[in-house]
């Protein structure tokens, strides 16, 4: 799969998910929703940084803007690592705890928009079809590798969101 295809597949999951745990009326379900989230959430960015933006960093430097992405995607990290410490010290399923998850939800909608946007039609531009497919390849990989190592739950909430699809 092309790399940005795969992180924009990626997005679309992380939204429907959030839209699903912010629609839940049971806290202990949202509250588990929300746990099984955050890994992918910390992979999504491990893909982004490792595979994507530290390559873009090295092979156009600084002062450009394919270059200087990866400074702002550690900025829009940094925000959303605040914002889901706000939700970790909430107590799950109370009013306080939804609207810090809406915070969340909101960053990284911003994020998204201003990511699909702006860089991932620039980046498919500048790499040619083999090495987005390459890079998609390795990034899946490691998808499924951290798949296999979910807990039985969350897999089964994952191949259940799917289906609902």
């Amino acid at each position: 799969m092309n790399a940005m295809a795969l992180l924009r597949t990626m997005h679309s999951e992380t939204k429907f998910r959030l839209k699903g745990i912010l629609g839940s009326d049971q806290p202990a379900e949202a509250q588990q929703a929300w746990q099984a989230l955050r890994p992918l959430l910390e992979l999504h960015e491990k893909l982004e940084d490792e595979y994507v933006y530290t390559a873009l960093a090295e092979e156009f430097g600084a002062g450009s803007p394919l270059g200087d992405w990866a400074q702002r995607h550690d900025g829009d990290v940094a925000i959303v690592a605040q914002l889901i410490a706000e939700v970790d010290a909430a107590q799950p399923g109370t009013p306080e705890w939804r609207m810090a998850l809406g915070r969340v939800a909101d960053a990284l909608t911003r994020h998204v928009t201003d990511e699909e946007g702006q860089i991932f039609g620039r980046i498919e531009q500048t790499w040619d079809a083999a090495r987005l497919e390459s890079i998609g390849a390795e990034m899946q990989q490691v998808v499924e590798g951290a798949a296999a190592k979910q807990p039985v739950s969350r897999r089964a909430h994952a191949a259940s969101a799917r289906r609902r699809r």
